[in-house]
Parts: C-alpha cells; sequence; structure tokens
C-alpha cells in the first residue's frame, strides 16, 4: 500500500473549511456563507481520496478491501462515539417525542444515507428543520461515503481499459455540475443533499489528482501568486455567498487553485502555520462534535455563550484526535471492534426508533384537532413524524374528495343555494375553519373550505401553470388557482376569510388575489396569526408534560414566544393591507394568546396550541365571540345586499 506525500498545507486549508462552518451553524450573521466550508471539504476530499487510489493503482498495490478498510479506520471509530454519546444524551435528557427520530437519523448516519433521508424529512412541511435535527451534519458525511465506494470502482474500471481517469473525472465534473445548476432552482433541498449534484465537488478535487502528475516538474514557488489567488477566492465566499447557488463554484475553484499552486509562498506561510495545521488535523472531530453541542445547548436551553460553546467543543475534538483517531486509523486488527461498535451502535439506534414518544395526557382534557378534517390536498404527504406532531391529539380524517379541490372545496349548508361564506388559505385556515363553521351554523350560513395545507391562497394574475409549488404539480397548482377564482367569482360571497402564517408573507406581493376579491366579495376578513411558541416544531400537550406542567382548574400557563419580531411585522401587514383594500377588514386575536413576550399555552385543562404555532380546537374557540360579533355584523350591514344571492 503506498501513500501520498504529506502537505501541512492541506490540514491548514482544512481548518479554512471547519472554522467557518461551526460559526456559521453558531449563528454568527457576519459570515452568511460558512456553509460554504462543507464544499471546501468535498473538493479535499476528492483530491486525496483519488491521489491515494491512483498512485495504489500505479504501484498495482491497490485493493478495493485495503481501500474501504482504511475509509472504516479513518470515520467509523469517531463517528461511532459521537453518535453513541448523542444517543446516551438524548435518552436522559431529550424531548421523548424526539427520541424516535433521532435513533432513525442515527442508523441513516451509520449507514451512510443520512442525505437521502435528510432530503426526504428535513424541511418538509410538518418536518423538522435543520436546526431541530440532531444528526443533521452527517448527511455530508453521507454524500462522501457514497462516493468512496464509486470512485474507486470508477477509476479500476478504467485503469482496466488503460484510459486516462482525468477524461473520467472531466465528465462526471460536467455533469454533475450540470445538473446541480438545474436543480437549485427546480429543486434546491434535492440539489443541496444528493451526490449527483454535489459530485462536482468532489469530482473538481479528483481531476486536481488526476492532472497533478503531468505538473511534478513545474517550480511551485512561479505560481505561488495564483495560490493565493485561490485562498481569497474561498474565503471571499465565506462573506459574499448567502444561499446555495452556482457562486459556490467559486469557493471550489479556489479550493482547486489552493491544492494545485500551494505548496510554495505566502498562501503556503498562512495555510502551514503549526496552529492552523494542528486545528486542521482536528477537523474531522471537530465537525462530528460541533453540532451536537449547539444542538444539544439549544434544546436544553442551556447557558452556554458561544465562547463557551467553541471551549467544550474544542475539548471534545482534541480528546476524541488523540485518544480515538489517533490510535484506530492505523491499526490493521481493529476491523473487528469497529464492527461490533457498529453492531452495538446500531441497534441502540433501533431502540430509540422505537421507544415510545409519547407522554401520559390524562390529567388533561382530550383535544379533537380538525387541521385535517377540512383540508383539500388529495395525496397523503404527511411526513413521517407527524406523530411527534399530533402528539395525543384525535385528529379526524380528511372528509373531502379527491376532486374537491377543482369543484368548489368543502361545502357545509344548504344543497338549494351559493356558499355565503368562503375561507381560503394554507393550514392556519384550516385550524380556523372549525371555529369558522361552527358560527356560521348558528347563523345557518352555507360555507366553503378552500384550503389545503402548505399550499399559498394567493395568486399571480393572469395564472400561469409553471409554478412548482410544495404537494402540487404546476397543472394542478393552476388547476387548483382557477378553480376557485372561478367559483368565488360564480359565488360572489359575502365574507371571504384568509387565513395564513402572515409573517411569511410580509416580503412578498399578494395584491392580486385582493383585487379580485374587490370585484367579487362584499366582505375580506383576514384573521390575525398568533403568536408562535418557542417549541420547536412539536406537540404543545406533550411538550407541556415534559416541561412537568400540571394542569390545574382555574390557572393559566405561559410559554415564551418565538419569532415576536416577525409576528409583529405580520401584523403589521395585514394592517397595511386592510389599508390598501376597500372590503378588507382584520379579526384580531393576537391578543387573546400574547402576554409580553409569551403566549397563553394552557387555560385550565385545556391546551391552547396543538404545535408550536397552529392553535387546538379549543384555542381558536376562545375566538368564538369576536368571530360571531364579526359576522352578526358584516351580515347585518349594507353592504351585503349589494351582492345578489344564487
Amino acid at each position: 500500500m503506498s501513500s501520498i506525500k504529506y502537505r501541512p498545507e492541506i490540514d491548514g486549508l482544512r481548518a479554512c473549511a471547519v472554522i467557518p462552518v461551526i460559526l456559521f451553524h453558531m449563528g454568527l450573521g457576519w459570515i452568511p456563507g460558512g456553509f460554504v466550508g462543507v464544499d471546501v471539504f468535498f473538493v479535499i476530499s476528492g483530491f486525496l481520496i483519488t491521489s491515494i487510489v491512483l498512485k495504489d493503482l500505479e504501484s498495482g498495490c491497490f485493493s478495493f478491501r485495503s481501500f474501504w478498510s482504511r475509509r472504516i479506520r479513518r470515520i467509523l471509530p469517531v463517528l461511532l462515539v459521537v453518535i453513541a454519546s448523542s444517543l446516551g444524551f438524548a435518552w436522559c435528557f431529550a424531548f421523548r417525542g424526539d427520541i424516535a427520530p433521532i435513533g432513525k437519523q442515527s442508523l441513516m448516519a451509520l449507514f451512510s444515507v443520512a442525505n437521502i433521508y435528510f432530503w426526504q424529512t428535513t424541511g418538509d412541511y410538518w418536518g423538522t428543520t435543520a436546526d431541530e435535527t440532531l444528526l443533521i451534519h452527517t448527511w455530508t458525511l453521507s454524500v462522501e461515503e457514497q462516493f468512496y465506494i464509486f470512485l474507486p470502482i470508477g477509476i479500476w474500471f478504467v485503469f482496466q481499459f488503460r484510459k486516462q481517469p482525468r477524461d473520467l473525472m472531466i465528465l462526471v465534473t460536467f455533469l454533475s455540475f450540470c445538473l446541480f445548476m438545474y436543480g437549485v432552482s427546480v429543486d434546491p433541498t434535492a440539489t443541496f443533499y444528493l451526490l449527483p449534484t454535489r459530485a462536482w465537488e468532489l469530482g473538481a478535487g479528483a481531476w486536481l489528482a488526476a492532472v497533478a502528475p503531468a505538473a511534478d516538474g513545474i517550480d511551485p514557488r512561479k505560481y505561488a501568486p495564483v495560490g493565493i489567488t485561490g485562498l481569497g477566492m474561498l474565503c471571499a465566499g465565506y462573506f459574499l455567498i448567502s444561499s446555495l447557488s452556482g457562486g459556490i463554484a467559486v469557493a471550489v475553484v479556489g479550493t482547486v487553485l489552493v491544492l494545485a499552486f500551494g505548496r510554495a509562498g505566502l498562501c503556503h506561510s498562512l495555510l502551514a502555520h503549526r496552529w492552523l495545521v494542528y486545528v486542521g488535523k482536528l477537523s474531522f472531530s471537530l465537525y462530528l462534535w460541533h453540532w451536537p453541542v449547539i444542538y444539544f445547548s439549544r434544546e436544553f436551553d442551556l447557558p452556554l455563550a458561544r465562547l463557551v460553546q467553541a471551549g467544550l467543543i474544542l475539548a471534545l475534538s482534541v480528546a476524541s484526535y488523540h485518544l480515538i483517531e489517533e490510535t484506530t486509523r492505523r491499526r490493521q486488527g481493529i476491523i473487528p471492534w469497529i464492527g461490533g461498535g457498529f453492531v452495538a451502535t446500531a441497534s441502540l439506534s433501533g431502540m430509540l426508533m422505537v421507544s415510545s414518544g409519547l407522554y401520559d395526557t390524562s390529567k388533561f382534557e382530550k383535544q379533537t384537532w380538525y387541521i385535517l378534517y377540512y383540508d383539500l390536498l388529495f395525496r397523503d404527504t404527511t411526513p413521517e413524524n407527524f406523530d411527534r406532531i399530533a402528539g395525543t391529539l384525535e385528529i379526524p380524517p380528511r372528509v373531502a374528495a379527491n376532486d374537491a379541490y377543482l369543484n368548489g372545496g368543502l361545502i357545509i349548508g344548504e344543497e338549494d343555494r351559493s356558499p355565503q361564506i368562503v375561507v381560503l388559505g394554507d393550514s392556519h385556515a384550516l385550524m380556523w375553519s372549525h371555529a369558522i363553521r361552527t358560527i356560521a351554523d348558528q347563523f345557518s350560513l352555507k360555507s366553503a373550505f378552500y384550503a389545503m395545507r402548505g399550499v399559498s391562497p394567493f395568486v399571480s394574475l393572469p395564472l400561469r401553470n409553471d409554478q412548482q409549488v410544495r404537494h402540487l404539480s404546476p397543472v394542478e397548482k393552476y388547476q387548483y388557482d382557477e378553480a376557485r377564482l372561478r367559483y368565488i367569482a360564480q359565488w360572489k360571497p359575502t365574507i371571504v376569510f384568509v387565513g395564513v402564517r402572515w409573517s411569511t408573507y410580509t416580503n412578498q406581493s399578494i395584491g392580486d388575489l385582493f383585487e379580485f376579491l374587490e370585484d367579487n366579495a362584499a366582505h375580506v376578513v383576514l384573521i390575525e396569526q398568533p403568536p408562535e411558541l418557542a417549541i420547536g416544531n412539536r406537540n404543545a400537550l406533550q411538550y407541556l408534560c415534559y416541561q412537568h406542567v400540571v394542569p390545574q382548574p382555574g390557572l393559566k400557563k405561559y410559554l415564551p414566544a418565538a419569532d415576536i419580531d416577525a409576528g409583529l411585522q405580520g401584523r403589521d401587514f395585514i394592517r397595511s393591507l386592510a389599508r390598501s383594500y376597500k372590503n378588507c377588514r382584520i379579526l384580531p386575536t393576537y391578543d387573546l394568546y400574547a402576554r409580553g413576550t409569551q403566549a397563553l399555552c394552557l387555560d385550565g385543562r385545556n391546551v391552547v396550541y396543538a404545535d408550536d404555532d397552529h392553535l387546538s380546537t379549543y384555542g381558536t374557540m376562545m375566538a368564538a365571540e369576536r368571530l360571531e360579533a364579526m359576522i352578526a355584523e358584516i351580515m347585518k350591514s349594507p353592504g351585503k345586499k349589494l351582492i345578489q344571492r344564487q
């Protein structure tokens, strides 16, 4: 087995990759592109691994068994310790509803498919966000490990035909980059997580490794300025790139230039500094430990300042580097021990995955949540962790026909008249629907519920059939919008209720819908968004149990509110809408639940919220008196007489 010559500046480059990632994950806004450090790691990995494979093939000592055993010794020992420690800590202290997802995340990471799993689950509707996912950072390891499977096979195959591997690298890099650029606009989530759209970064390093031998005779000092230029390019990416985009190519090219021309000059002097080199040696441990430390300090609201977090991350990384990495990466007979650790950790992950995620809620009033009952979404997109959100709430299933979104929505009331009330919106409209129906029934008013979870009610006119949205194809979205507008124009309803998470629309142009409603509805009622709870994407009742809250009749329990500024901006936004459109008015609800920087979560034995931003049925009925007063006022107002009932 051959090896490549050690280059200290590459360890320094690793340090320049891992430090921005950690700072970015700590929430430091002055380094918006810190995530680009991952892309730098991909280039380095592609270069080093390909260099090793090519050198072994050329010397005739390459074997798949040797290659993959080296990868196992390099990656798995520390990964197993980090995962096992995280599982143990979670089992002892985490919210019970989080334990099963953490167990599954661990299994996905162990079997090198975490990137595929997070692509399918993270950020989806009612799915977890990256900040709420303990092992989200292991997606990068899965990408690299998948690359390690295909890379040596591809190069070995090329060698059998005595072809130049650089041609393979050029083809893979080019095709992957084209797919990346296409995916950034079409499906950014898949583009972020999956190997086919990330292979160009690893491929860029692999290509450099394939062509590097041809440049061995070049004096590195002659091209030293190119190396420092490359370092400047990748560092600029940390401050200039703020989202997944083609701009990442600048940092990737910069990394390639550093690897190719950073052997001498100022670039080498900077990166080969002994402290930077040492941090680079720790980079793998730093990367694995940093997110669990940040995650747990946030989840448990630990008073860990960023400096304390950094110190704990560094201490754990130093210990794991010297005690684990250095003692296992070259020890040949350790594979069976690693295998045993793998089986044990996988078994522990499986145990957590099937553990009960529910607390005993028998001391609380039972709640029925109608969030799905009025939903028009005709395909099952309920994520696997929905039970974690739903908890012990009773959730009646959807009752609308599959084609209801094309045929007037879910209509409730007398058959021989057009709906007088129409409800538009997303899951927040669904949240309010049962309260609206209850009051409408008291007035014997016919209602049409025209809302889908995860689908915006707003439109751009004229309608287009090329808009990609969650859950619906572009054609389905066009059909949904066209049908809603057509039926509203036909019905000329007295009241249109619009319920959405207003804080997410403050920077969007949504006026086309309201201009349409000015001509086709007598009154438009904008329902205020309640404050959000700072509990993450969790079931509120279960979270109260996690906090050891015991309900007592007559007593109210408040929890800290989240995104207060965003919520206030949402309130200001709908007030501007009400001023802009003559038939718009606001149903105020925010004050029913807010108390300073807190939100009402429990009223006696009744839970007020279902999750962090949706009210329970009890919670929405707290606004029933205001809702009834508004409907009564509108139905008595002269304005409704302007519209003839059909």
